[in-house]
């Protein structure tokens, strides 16, 4: 089946990643000194198996660390594949499935996303896995010269976060980044003025490789489009809403401003709506 087959990056003898969407979400590895860290799990169960072991084969190191991005499925429904490592996470993330568990992910709405999975072998196994590991805004790990910095900016959601490593030039952006698509901004804790703080602080850092949540390895031209567009977006709901116009106003003309096509038509009108929560209040 396509949704079986997995084509991996390798960026750098250092950097390896999935951005075909077999995985769903991406996923990415650092390979450091002595280890293996690995960014986000995905949601294809056997497909982020298939791609820790052909990390640890090409690097002849093994995976020890698991950071995780936000707590969206996508992004954390492979960690029973790390369940030997260090699940990190931040606070906010963790807190969210832990409720996620009561509510989004009980059994019964986990058997339908199976049912539903372009290829039910994806979750077929599936064991929801919690962080083992929280830390509240910054976090640091250091394997000899190499050092991963990882920071919870918000955005996407409350707990998002990046995973960015100097010495390689290269960060992992998780959903605050999506590449020549439409973004997810509909969560109820997404903050887009965050948002635009954080693309704002990739491009101040140096950096040659963006691995973002959805789409291919970028670079800062990418990034700088996105910032525009969101940028455009918060332009015209402010101006409009000073003109007095209603929410459905300038909703259409939101809708209007050329970027990306969604996924889903509804994503796009969702996460408009969410934008227009915040900025229409502004």
């Amino acid at each position: 089946m396509e949704s079986m087959i997995l084509e991996i990056e390798k960026v750098t003898d250092n950097i390896f990643a999935v951005v075909d969407r077999s995985t769903i979400g991406n996923v990415a590895a650092f390979v450091l000194p002595s280890k293996i860290a690995v960014i986000d799990s995905g949601m294809n169960i056997p497909l982020v198996k298939k791609f820790r072991e052909h990390v640890e084969k090409e690097s002849n190191k093994k995976t020890e660390i698991l950071i995780l991005t936000h707590f969206h499925g996508d992004h954390i429904f492979g960690n029973q594949v790390f369940s030997d490592c260090r699940i990190i996470a931040t606070k906010p993330l963790a807190d969210r499935m832990t409720e996620s568990l009561e509510t989004d992910w009980t059994e019964e709405k986990l058997e339908q996303w199976k049912q539903e999975a372009e290829d039910p072998s994806m979750l077929e196994e599936l064991e929801i896995t919690l962080p083992n590991e929280t830390f509240d805004e910054e976090m640091q790990i250091k394997d000899k010269n190499i050092t991963l910095q990882i920071k919870r900016t918000g955005g996407h959601t409350e707990g998002s976060t990046y995973v960015y490593c100097p010495e390689y030039k290269a960060l992992v952006a998780g959903d605050n980044l999506f590449i020549k698509r439409y973004p997810w901004g509909g969560d109820k804790t997404a903050d887009p003025d965050k948002w635009i703080d954080t693309l704002e602080e990739y491009l101040s850092l140096e950096i040659d490789y963006f691995i973002p949540g959805h789409g291919s390895i970028s670079t800062k031209e990418e990034v700088q489009e996105f910032l525009d567009y969101l940028r455009k977006v918060k332009q015209l709901i402010q101006d409009m809403n000073a003109k007095g116009k209603n929410k459905e106003e300038i909703l259409k003309a939101c809708h209007e401003i050329e970027f990306y096509p969604p996924s889903r038509e509804e994503s796009k009108k969702m996460t408009l709506e969410r934008w227009y929560e915040v900025w229409g209040q502004q």
